[in-house]
């Protein structure tokens, strides 16, 4: 899709554009004309290369379905049994709440807390609020609380887990399945269910479609002199900053605010706990009936011994290497805009954009943890336990996506822009 820019000021051209409308790229800062949208297109910027908008080609009743039905079907995945062991003639059942109320029991807090927010009430507040919103814009009506609901939707993205917390249940139960039987129920398979309806959801959901169904954009007098709302993008006057969003109510900031020193602090206080998250013991698991603590490392190398190579890749990537590639990738960009570099600063938009896509899938560990620790409580021969690896491995994860989020990537081009 073909997109327009005019750096100098504002064309006659533009003017004369009536089936266009402007948009300011969110991770450059660069205003462009976007032709008006139709279905199945992807608007790149010309400048970054970064996705501006995306039009999934369905209607919003796809995605409003997928998200009632994957809410409908966490019921019965929180009430009936998740995962079955057995072992010395007895037997235990998992349930989901059982995951954060064994990992509080047993001195995890932390841990017990971010299964609990992920895994339980990120995910239901999330597709409830997008079902809502869907709903009433299906009906034609458009309550107070609905940019509201909206902003709650998107903000939930990157901290509902349930698809990361699919793949911690995947490398449990095949850890687990090494030593002892264990069996996948019927609550965990409505569970499956219900994460690929809310991938569905979100993959069918056009955000800028339903932003502009909640309030239409006017073309601002120049573009030169225009901020966007970080929530919902909508392009108001500079005269505008620091006041609230006429169509979102959030507050407007031409850039995040605290650009450098919350990053900064984010991420030394994430280097610093890196070093024991992954030089202490994360977890227990049996082995050979012998309880077995290992590292992250470790963990993984238990899966290679176990001939489990795919999975072995998967945790090996979240685990050691995603963070790596966080803190690396975060630490040169903030070095760019403070020093005005203007060298490959695509490819650094582009890495900022990889590690604030996947840095959530980091979470896998702890995830794993939670998965298996409910259907080890046997004896001192067959347990399953956190151990004090998993609260720093934790903070690591929740640091580094905050650090992401708190750092503005349209600082490097404006860094680079007054070097010139």
């Amino acid at each position: 899709m073909n997109v327009r820019v005019t750096e100098a000021g504002w064309s006659r051209e533009a003017e004369s554009a009536e089936h266009e409308h402007e948009v300011q790229c969110r991770y450059c800062g660069l205003v462009q004309f976007v032709p008006e949208r139709d279905r199945e297109h992807v608007v790149t910027c010309l400048r970054c290369r970064s996705r501006l908008e995306h039009c999934a080609g369905t209607h919003p009743d796809a995605a409003l379905a997928c998200s009632l039905g994957a809410l409908l079907l966490l019921i019965p995945a929180w009430t009936l049994p998740f995962l079955t062991t057995s072992a010395l003639g007895a037997t235990r059942t998992s349930h989901l709440f059982s995951s954060f109320t064994i990992l509080w029991r047993e001195g995890q807090p932390l841990v017990s807390i971010v299964v609990c927010l992920f895994i339980l009430v990120f995910p239901v507040l999330r597709l409830g609020s997008l079902s809502a919103v869907l709903l009433a814009l299906r009906d034609g009506v458009r309550p107070r609380w609905l940019p509201a609901a909206f902003r709650l939707c998107n903000g939930l993205q990157t901290w509902a887990m349930l698809d990361v917390f699919l793949l911690g249940l995947m490398v449990a139960y095949f850890r687990l399945r090494t030593s002892i039987p264990v069996t996948i129920d019927t609550g965990a398979i409505f569970f499956m269910a219900a994460i690929v309806l809310g991938v569905a959801a979100r993959a069918s959901l056009d955000k800028v479609g339903v932003w502009h169904m909640i309030g239409q954009e006017q073309r601002c007098a120049d573009p030169r002199a225009v901020v966007a709302c970080s929530s919902c993008g909508l392009l108001v006057s500079r005269a505008c900053e620091e006041q609230s969003c006429p169509r979102c109510g959030a507050i407007v900031h031409a850039r995040k605010p605290d650009p450098y020193s919350r990053p900064i602090a984010l991420l030394v206080a994430a280097m610093l706990l890196y070093f024991p998250a992954n030089l202490y013991p994360i977890a227990t698991i049996p082995i050979g009936l012998t309880p077995t603590s290992y590292t992250v490392l470790g963990g993984v190398m238990d899966l290679l011994d176990s001939r489990l190579f795919g999975l072995a890749l998967l945790v090996f990537t979240a685990s050691f290497t995603i963070p790596l590639l966080k803190m690396a990738g975060l630490a040169w960009c903030i070095a760019s805009a403070l020093k005005g570099h203007s060298n490959h600063l695509v490819a650094k938009t582009r890495i900022y954009r990889i590690v604030e896509e996947v840095g959530r899938w980091s979470m896998v560990d702890p995830l794993t943890i939670a998965c298996f620790v409910p259907v080890l409580q046997f004896n001192g021969l067959i347990d399953g336990r956190a151990q004090p690896a998993a609260t720093p491995f934790t903070a690591v994860v929740i640091l580094t996506t905050l650090a992401v989020k708190s750092f503005d990537p349209r600082l490097m081009w404006d860094a680079a822009g007054k070097a010139q």
